[in-house]
């Protein structure tokens, strides 16, 4: 059984690059190259403080990897 990347992706309600981020993230989930938990930044005052206006912030292994803008192109390059 191969072993797929969890992506942690911090985000918000009422946010665009949050909704876009999503939406590309989740072809990837459905191809099953990744697991995707989403946080809500508002939801938790750690990270909201963490994050503040900086959303959306994708993860692995909790490390930064991208922010903001999430392109298909940036997760392809994670993921190989």
């Amino acid at each position: 059984m191969t072993v797929v990347p969890a992506l942690r992706l911090m985000s918000r309600k009422a946010c665009c690059l949050c909704e876009d981020a999503e939406i590309v993230l989740a072809d990837f989930v459905a191809q099953e190259r990744c697991t995707l938990e989403v946080l809500d930044v508002d939801q938790d005052v750690v990270l909201a403080a963490r994050y503040g206006m900086d959303v959306p912030v994708l993860l692995i292994k909790q490390q930064v990897q991208l922010m903001h803008r999430i392109e298909q192109e940036d997760i392809e390059l994670l993921l190989t």
